[in-house]
């Protein structure tokens, strides 16, 4: 009876292991969200509480879910619903005063905006022009630039010039100067006090003081249409890698092919120039800035991060669930990086949310 017993517990160890990834994982799994998604927005509040906004709960349900991670406790709370579904191509930005901006994926063009101290959402100004697939950046005044994106209210692909601003003093959108290409899934981030923009032909630059766009020239690696990351170096470059190079005459949602290449924009010269490539193409990933300046990738079953001094990449390890694309990273407080939802296709092509979520410490001690 004692060596039944003793079997069963193994036995019921393995199967414990099993599920959370085992020793082939470098992950620890945590606590999963109340619904799976993808294509969320995950914002870092100022009290270091988590906000998980919208996604794609299937292919054609956009998801009103929002909830909550508290670091402190390792779990999570819903909070009251957005407004208006947030789907795939909505934006999340947090305002210098706390308060998060959520846009796009809808066809009233409708903006609101989430209090972290109430727990609840109310409409602001409707945008000038109703889009998805558009980028937000806070610029260094705290206002909100949005630019690009498609246009939500017409059926198949209108991709846009326009850019607007969003004021959260007055709560009012103002229109800004028309970008030099249209651009949807581009990526942008803040340079210097200016928008730097990366878009399928052009890169382009723009100046708040100015409501001037202006070229930055070619990307070195061009066609690239969507799911590319961007990450602000220490030393005040770009470093934009993989993404998805389509073939000609398809729309973006065709079939798409990953790419590994990287590229390093630099302010003080306006220069463009490629660097090494990943061990494997990814596209819809992540990026996170670690502490000591290195970015580390996230997409698929692996990890790798990269040496902006050295130009190389080192293999990290192995996620817990896989995760083909669109989930989120972000480093808290503490300094772990919280990996949550994602899409997965399943061997018979069909496309599943996943709620699943994992830590990654990339500062943990090994035994």
């Amino acid at each position: 009876m004692g060596v039944r017993i003793f079997s069963l517990l193994i036995s019921f160890t393995l199967i414990l292991t099993l599920g959370c990834g085992g020793d082939d994982s470098d992950t620890l799994e945590g606590p999963s969200l109340s619904t799976g998604r993808w294509a969320h927005t995950a914002t870092l509040l100022q009290d270091g509480r988590l906000l998980v906004v919208g996604g794609q709960e299937t292919m054609s349900k956009a998801s009103k879910v929002a909830e909550i991670f508290d670091p402190n406790t390792d779990t999570w709370s819903n909070t009251s619903e957005t407004i208006d579904k947030r789907g795939e191509g909505h934006t999340a930005t947090l305002l210098n005063d706390g308060r998060i901006l959520v846009t796009g994926d809808n066809e009233q063009a409708s903006a609101e905006i989430y209090d972290p101290s109430t727990g609840q959402w109310s409409s602001t100004d409707t945008m000038n022009v109703a889009r998805k697939s558009a980028s937000a950046t806070l610029l260094g005044d705290g206002r909100v630039l949005i630019s690009g994106g498609v246009d939500k209210t017409r059926a198949g692909r209108r991709e846009l010039d326009s850019a607007e601003i969003y004021d959260p003093s007055s709560g009012e959108w103002t229109v800004a100067d028309t970008m030099e290409q249209i651009h949807s899934n581009h990526v942008t981030i803040l340079v210097e006090g200016k928008v730097f923009l990366s878009g399928w032909f052009l890169s382009e630059i723009y100046d708040p003081a100015t409501d001037l766009w202006s070229p930055a020239g070619e990307p070195k690696r061009k066609d690239l249409a969507r799911g590319t990351t961007a990450t602000l170096l220490n030393d005040g470059r770009v470093f934009m890698v993989g993404g998805a190079r389509f073939p000609p005459n398809t729309w973006q949602g065709d079939v798409s092919n990953p790419v590994a290449n990287s590229e390093i924009y630099n302010p003080s010269d306006g220069g463009l120039s490629t660097s090494t490539n990943m061990s494997k193409p990814r596209q819809n990933h992540s990026a996170v800035l670690l502490a000591n300046g290195d970015v580390l990738v996230i997409g698929g079953d692996s990890m790798e991060s990269y040496n902006p001094v050295t130009k190389i990449w080192t293999e990290t390890g192995s996620l817990t669930h896989e995760r083909d694309e669109m989930h989120t990273a972000t480093m808290l407080g503490d300094g772990r990086i919280l990996i949550a939802g994602g899409k997965m296709e399943t061997d018979n092509k069909k496309i599943r949310s996943l709620s699943v979520v994992e830590f990654y410490d990339p500062y943990a001690v090994e035994e």
